[in-house]
């Protein structure tokens, strides 16, 4: 060691020693490692200034001071000293700074005026002293321990380390253990921690205390600085402003402490007293902790929790009382002004709110069964359920991007504001009551609130503004409004309710150059009789339905995007979609109503309105007022009226029979109608009311010109097709002309095929009816025999020779009546039949004429029969005569004839049987027969198997018996059993009925309304054109038919149908049957599972049930899906299909194929990426983008009920 004299600039090094005592001072000393200096130690004070300890060190004594000494790194100074009665005084220091890696050790020594910087230590120990000190970010201030001053009385007194008026800035630590004090300390975004104690030295003497409490006094915390106290210690007179925190842990204890504007916790096993909560402070009490004196002042906030039970508390005005998880309220008031917040986990119990008080339900929270008594607020951003709202009363569901939810909801006369991103359902408004559904239309904000389901009653309410309803049904007396861009679906008005729809808002994209108008709209809306709907200042309305209510349009608004040059000037109130059954809807002052559906009621298009593309049904009337104007519309059965004045400005179509009424004026000269009429055919009408009725008055059409004169004025119209030729003229019940398009007559009721016998008479139209549609009609009618002669008479009929007769023009009744009462006499013929056909010609007076053929009679003419018996031992040939026959043929392998007439033939054993002509019956016996025949009606019985029959073109019966027949039949209306299984039939055009047995069987008919049925299975049956009917049973039949009304139950599974262009009915029984439908609208239903249909074109509609079926769909197809079943595969085979699958969503091991790239689609999670909602709660896939691409319609089923595994590209 080298002892260095104190000196002033000296540099002590690692083994140097200075020692400044005796009154020296010293001055700007530096301190190495391993040198030391001590200062003081005699009873002259001694100083050192300036002092620089580099990893050195100070030791400042008894009687020493050091003054603005410097501690870097490795650096100590230590400051002692010890508290004697009149004894010498501790070492001290001021105006130190410390920086990282230095340390202060204060040891009953005495510190002012410290800085302590990022990563330095000043430790106060000892009865040490430190005040001023200040701890920047990093820095550490520890103070702990006491000592006893050495007096001359007993206790002797303790001395406890202090520091007085820290201040610890952002991220500065300042801890006080051990019994240690601290005195008006500033937490100035630090950290502050006072905790635990030592025991007393003089604790075993009466009146001391066990032990010395870690405590501070008059600390302030602000700036976000916190202050943690715990484990015995104690702080009094804290006061916490600016964000703050005073965290009281068990054991710990706060006395007299104010907040305001910052926090103070309690955890459980804590105490505080007489702490005053102001403006925005707010005090939480956590568990069993303990409080007392507390004062709570306006802007003041109260949290309990975890465990903590208040029993009668009263929340003050300014109040706030948030009781949070495990928190427990009984008995308590909430004053006017006052405001109680649960959250999820807290309890009630016997809570009373006075007027003016506001309750809130937090995140996560439900209250049910609350009532809002007036002058009370329930704010909601939690859950709250079957709440009734009294008048007076407020609720408010959700804040912001805090969306809460309420359910069951009553309003008697209160109100309920639904805010951002919040939902509200089932809610009922009733007198006085209002539900107020806001939002705002802004990107990266929530959602506008949302009700639905909502009953609004007499006196009450529903006002969305930018928010959104649906379901919502107004009855009597309630009233909807949607302002400000508002939406609601699905609303139901009935009778006394009334919805209005008017204003807009507008949204801006980000990035977007213009903003969005975003107008208030009704979707879907149903008014009932009684119910009104009426929108003004840019209201719109689409696909809503009228049923007896009143609808009105009216009105525009600037448009508010004055900066997009694709912007419209105004942007009106408007209709679309419309469907009017009953009622009326009005447009006008500039509203614009389209696409409207009248299928009743009255559409009065007034001054200034437009209505454009109306559909008027039978029913329903279309009236344009004066400066009204009409665009494209269709007249389907009603009438389109137009006022003088009115405008039409596009075509006027006609589809069904309908009325085109003009009311404008004239008087002379010659007018030519505006608009084109397009489609116009037999019985529509155009009404001139305008143009006076007179005699002679004529309808002309030249090319494309309907010219209508009355002699002194005229009205042209352009037709654009020229299919209606000539006009009736009549007059209309104002005396004006109406024109009706001359319409067929119809002939109905003819009969043919009737019957009579040796030439009885007859009336032959007793069934035929006569009707002529045209305006007082005269109509004439002649008759024409062809075919067997014979005689026709009656009353009014006038023969004109040849077998052609007339009655005179008289009205259609009477022409029927007079039909009715003609007689026919067939005249004498042989024996046989002979038939007459009659063919009836009307003509009207409006110059048509219709014809019908369909009428015939067959008079039969027959002597006795003829008996013919063959031999006994067979083996012959048998000719029958010309005539009537009944041959017996014994034996057996006889041949017969029966050369005409209609014989009965029992043929025997293996007979052959020929009958050219006439209605026969043969009987056959054993097998191998052989029957030929003409074109009479021939029953054919009997037969064992392998027999041939071939017959022509009549009305045959067949019943045989065994296998093996072959059946050959021309054209007629056969009835036939083929046997008992195999055998094969085969019938041209007719309307057949055949009726199968056994297996093997196989039918071959040609076109006509057919009917199969029966057979066990493995039959053949193809089917010609027509609306025919198969019902086989058993497994494994094949059915094919053609273009037709088909009704096809295949049988018992394994079955295959194919069916042509037709309107089918087709049920599948069993399982594995295949279907190919081409071009078909068939409607197919399944029973049990693992079929396959596959489409090639056409509009069909399935049915599945079971499991593991296929939809095969190729070509431009419509299919509908019903899906009841589970793992159906629908391959799709081309992007111009339209598809709709209903029940997919339920159907987990579902899977769609896109096959042959259809839909454009490479990857799962590409089709995944393209689904998007169809607008009605189903999704809807895209074929691809062009003109003709089709999509997929997954009725029902959400985006999230689908998943990648219920697709695949193959």
């Amino acid at each position: 060691m080298t002892a260095i004299s104190p000196a002033s600039g000296v540099t002590l090094h690692d083994g140097d020693t200075m020692d400044v005592s005796g009154g020296a001072s010293v001055d700007s000393t530096t301190i190495l490692t391993g040198g030391s200096q001590t200062v003081g130690g005699s009873f002259t004070t001694s100083t050192a200034t300036h002092t620089v300890i580099d990893g050195g060190e100070q030791d400042v004594i008894l009687d020493g001071a050091a003054s603005y000494t410097t501690i870097n790194a490795g650096g100590v100074q230590r400051v002692t000293g010890e508290y004697v009665h009149e004894g010498p005084t501790p070492g001290t220091v001021d105006h130190t700074t410390i920086n990282s890696g230095g340390e202060q050790d204060i040891d009953t020594g005495i510190a002012t005026a410290t800085t302590v910087n990022s990563g330095g230590v000043q430790n106060v120990t000892n009865g040490g002293s430190a005040s001023g000190t200040i701890i920047n970010a990093g820095g550490a201030l520890k103070v702990s321990g006491e000592t006893v001053e050495t007096a001359p009385v007993y206790p002797e007194p303790v001395i406890r380390s202090v520091a007085t008026a820290a201040i610890i800035n952002y991220q500065g630590e300042f801890d006080v253990t051990a019994g240690g004090t601290a005195m008006n300390a500033t937490v100035n975004g630090g950290v502050m921690t006072v905790s635990g104690s030592i025991p007393d030295p003089f604790a075993n003497i009466p009146g001391q205390p066990a032990v010395d409490a870690s405590m501070a006094t008059g600390t302030t915390v602000e700036d976000f600085g916190t202050l943690t106290v715990s484990s015995g210690a104690l702080v009094s007179g804290t006061i916490l402003q600016n964000g703050g925190t005073l965290d009281v842990g068990a054991g710990g204890t706060a006395t007299g402490t104010t907040i305001n504007g910052a926090t103070m916790k309690l955890s459980a096993g804590a105490t505080a007293t007489n702490t005053t909560v102001d403006h925005y402070g707010v005090f939480i009490v956590l568990g069993n902790a303990s409080f007392s004196g507390t004062v709570f002042n306006a802007g003041a906030v109260f949290e309990i929790g975890d465990g903590t039970i208040e029993t009668g508390f009263t929340v003050a005005n300014g109040v706030t009382l948030d009781v949070l998880d495990g928190g427990v309220l009984n008995n308590s008031i909430v004053s006017a002004g006052g405001t109680l917040l649960v959250e999820v986990g807290a309890t009630l119990s016997n809570i009373t709110f006075q007027s003016g008080a506001t309750f809130v339900a937090g995140y996560g929270y439900t209250e049910n069964g609350f009532t809002v008594s007036n002058g009370i607020v329930f704010k909601v951003y939690g859950t709250a359920t079957n709440t009734t709202i009294s008048a007076g009363g407020q609720q408010i569901v959700g804040l912001a991007d805090l969306g809460g939810t309420a359910s069951n909801t009553i309003i008697n006369g209160g109100e309920q504001d639904v805010g951002l991103a919040s939902t509200a359902s089932y809610t009922t408004i009733n007198m006085g009551g209002l539900q107020h559904v806001t939002g705002v239309y802004m990107h990266d904000e929530p959602g506008p609130g949302r009700a639905d389901h909502t009953t609004v009653n007499n006196g009450g309410e529903q006002d969305v503004d930018t928010g959104i309803a649906t379901s919502t049904t107004i009855n009597a007396g309630g009233v909807q409004n949607l302002t400000n861009g508002g939406f609601a679906s699905g609303t139901i008005v009935k009778s006394g309710g009334v919805i209005n729809a008017s204003g807009e808002t507008i949204y801006y994209s980000p990035g977007g150059q213009y903003g969005t108008v975003i107008r208030s709209e009704f979707d879907s809306a149903v008014v009932g009789s009684g119910g009104q709907l009426h929108l003004f200042g840019a209201g719109i309305a689409k696909n809503a339905t009228i049923n007896g209510g009143v609808m009105t349009v009216s009105g525009s608004i600037p448009d508010p995007i004055t900066n997009d040059p694709g912007a419209p000037a105004v942007d009106a109130s408007a209709a679309s979609g419309t469907i009017l059954n009953s009622g009326s809807l009005s447009v006008s002052d500039g509203g614009v109503i389209t696409s409207t559906a009248l299928n009743g009621g009255t559409l009065d298009v007034l001054n200034q309105g437009t209505a454009n593309a109306s559909t008027i049904h039978l029913g329903a009337t279309e009236l344009a007022e004066a400066g009204g104007v009409v665009g494209a519309t269709t007249i389907a059965g009603g009438t389109l009226d137009l006022k003088a004045g009115a405008i039409s400005d596009d075509a006027i179509t006609f589809s069904g029979q309908g009325t085109l009424k003009i009311e404008q004026k004239l008087v002379s000269g010659a007018s030519t109608f505006a608009s084109q009429i397009k489609g116009i055919a037999l019985g529509d009408q155009i009404d001139l009311s305008g143009l006076s009725y007179a005699s002679g008055a004529t309808a002309t059409v030249s090319g494309s010109k309907l010219t209508v004169s009355n002699g002194a004025a005229s009205e042209t119209f352009i037709l654009a097709d020229t299919s209606v030729t000539r006009f009736d003229i009549g007059k209309d019940s104002s005396g004006g002309i109406l024109l009706t398009a001359a319409a067929l007559p119809t002939i109905a009721g003819a009969v043919s095929g009737q019957t009579t016998s040796n030439e009885a008479a007859i009336n032959p139209f007793a069934t035929v009816t006569i009707t002529d549609p045209n305006t007082a009609a005269m109509d004439s009618l002649i008759i024409t025999l062809a075919g067997a002669a014979g005689i026709l008479s009656g009353t009014g009929l006038i023969s004109l020779g040849n077998g052609t007769y007339e009655l005179a023009a008289t009205s259609a009744a009477n022409l029927t009546a007079e039909l009715h009462a003609l007689t026919f006499v067939a005249s004498p013929h042989g024996d046989g039949s002979a038939t007459t056909n009659f063919t009836l010609s009307d003509t009207s007076s409006a110059g048509l004429t219709v014809s019908d053929a369909s009428t015939s009679v067959i008079d039969t003419h027959q002597t006795a029969s003829t008996t013919i018996n063959g031999p006994a031992s067979g083996y012959a040939t048998i000719q029958g005569t010309t005539g009537n026959d009944t041959i017996h043929a014994y034996g057996m392998f006889n041949t017969i004839h029966g050369n005409g007439g209609s014989d009965t033939i029992y043929a025997g054993l293996y007979g052959t049987v020929d009958v050219s002509s006439g209605d026969s019956t043969v009987y056959l016996q054993g097998i191998v027969n052989h029957v030929t025949g003409g074109d009479g009606n021939i029953t054919v019985t009997g037969s064992t198997g392998a027999t041939t029959i071939a017959l022509g073109n009549g009305n045959d019966t067949i019943d045989a018996g065994g296998y093996g027949n072959v059946i050959t039949l021309g054209d007629g209306n056969d009835l036939v059993h083929p046997g008992d299984g195999a055998s094969q039939i085969t019938a041209g055009n007719g309307n057949d009925k055949v009726t199968l047995s056994g297996y093997g069987n196989t039918v071959t008919l040609g076109n006509g309304n057919d009917v199969v049925t029966g057979g066990d299975g493995t039959n053949n049956v193809t089917l010609g054109n027509g609306d025919n009917t198969v019902n086989l049973g058993g497994t494994g039949n094949q059915i094919t038919v053609g273009s037709g009304t088909n009704t096809i139950m295949a049988g018992s599974g394994s079955d295959n149908i194919v069916a042509g262009a037709g309107h089918d009915t087709i049920t599948l029984g069993g399982v594995a049957n295949h279907v190919v439908l081409n071009g078909s609208q068939a409607n197919v239903t399944n029973q049990i599972g693992q079929d396959v249909i596959t489409v090639n074109g056409g509009s069909d509609q399935f049915n599945f049930v079971g499991f593991g079926n296929q939809a095969i769909i190729n070509g431009p197809a419509h299919v509908n899906i019903s899906d009841h079943g589970m793992g159906l595969t629908v391959s799709i085979n081309s992007s111009s299909q339209i598809d709709t699958i209903t029940g997919f969503g339920s159907d987990t091991l579902g899977v769609v194929d896109l096959a042959n790239g259809a839909g454009n689609y490479h990857s799962v999670a590409e089709i995944m990426g393209a689904l998007k909602s169809d607008g009605h709660g189903g999704t809807l896939l895209a074929l691809g983008s062009g003109a003709n691409a089709g999509s997929i319609d997954f009725v029902d089923t959400a985006i999230s009920q689908l998943h990648a595994s219920n697709f695949m590209i193959v």
